[in-house]
């Protein structure tokens, strides 16, 4: 059967054209609106994008100390999107007019790596009482966008690599072959118009997000066994035994009892959740884990400092500049 080349720089290009997604001081500026696509459901729903911090329930105005380091999804949507364009307007200089996905249309639940909303468990009883332990639109079909199929020419633009041979089905295609040096008489650039366009924008790196990410995981995992901690979760834990919810030892144990089926949960699984958000009222351990561990980040913020405000610096200037960009 001949290889459809085209077919195959669709497939690839998904992760070449979008360096998506996982904050920094200030707000960032918004996204320039995307177009409807058919049945007038918007490409981009802004009303769909997480809350900065939660606006409801026992962690309702809750941040910790790290959120300051942490790339918002508002934030990583402008980035994207600024990066998108400069991709799209690179490959126009080549003469090679291209329309890449749109970034923004798929939103995850949180804000942010710290998910504060469900950090500490469930804890807000009217979402618990309408989907257990499920989210409000897991069974929403996701916003699919058409990839555009590139001829092998374009993909090298894009990529700065040559479009890889067929591939056994299912699995990944990668080349590792250098493209050509030039096109239209125009000299590629090094890692072809997606490395060009970051570049461009320097948005913080992988290793930049991770740091913070990392101290983010670690004061969760420490927090845990702070003998304040201990003392709320054993306090909850008998609320739930009380409750006839017996041998839980942490919210994510109740997490586990019962089985979630995607968009359908069991009565079961509604009266642990609700259950959950309960106790936690009753016994005050959302306030003491978050207080606790907030005391963790704090200090850790303290010792990190000289690692921790240049990430800061450098995202604010990446999504300033993009956020002018998008403004002209």
């Amino acid at each position: 059967m001949k290889f459809n080349q085209r077919a195959a720089a669709a497939t690839i290009l998904a992760v070449a054209a979008t360096g998506m997604l996982t904050s920094c001081a200030g707000t960032a500026p918004s996204a320039p609106p995307a177009k409807p696509v058919a049945g007038d459901r918007p490409l981009v729903d802004r009303a769909k994008w997480p809350e900065a911090t939660p606006g409801r329930g026992l962690a309702q105005g809750l941040t910790l100390p790290l959120e300051t380091y942490m790339q918002t999804y508002q934030e990583t949507v402008v980035l994207d999107g600024a990066v998108r364009q400069l991709q799209e307007e690179c490959m126009a200089d080549y003469g090679l007019p291209v329309r890449l996905p749109v970034e923004g249309t798929n939103p995850p639940p949180s804000d942010n790596d710290a998910n504060m909303e469900r950090r500490y468990g469930l804890t807000d009883r009217e979402a618990a009482a309408a989907h257990g332990y499920g989210l409000p639109d897991e069974a929403t079909e996701p916003v699919r966008q058409k990839v555009p199929e590139l001829e092998p020419a374009e993909f090298e633009v894009l990529t700065g690599r040559k479009l890889p041979a067929a591939a056994a089905a299912g699995a990944p295609r990668q080349s590792a072959e250098r493209a050509r040096d030039s096109y239209n008489g125009k000299k590629l650039h090094e890692g072809g118009c997606t490395d060009w366009a970051a570049r461009q924008i320097a948005k913080p790196s992988q290793d930049d997000l991770t740091f913070v990410a990392e101290l983010n995981g670690n004061s969760f995992t420490e927090s845990m066994r702070l003998p304040a901690v201990t003392k709320a979760l054993a306090e909850w834990s008998q609320c739930m035994d009380g409750k006839g919810h017996k041998g839980l030892t942490t919210p994510f144990d109740a997490a586990n009892r019962v089985p979630h089926v995607v968009g359908r949960p069991s009565p079961e699984e509604i009266a642990i959740a609700v259950a959950e958000v309960d106790c936690k009222q009753q016994t005050g351990l959302v306030d003491v884990w978050f207080k606790e561990e907030s005391r963790l980040q704090t200090a850790l913020v303290a010792q990190h400092l000289g690692r921790l405000d240049p990430i800061r610096s450098r995202n604010g200037a990446a999504v300033h500049a993009a956020g002018t960009r998008a403004g002209h």
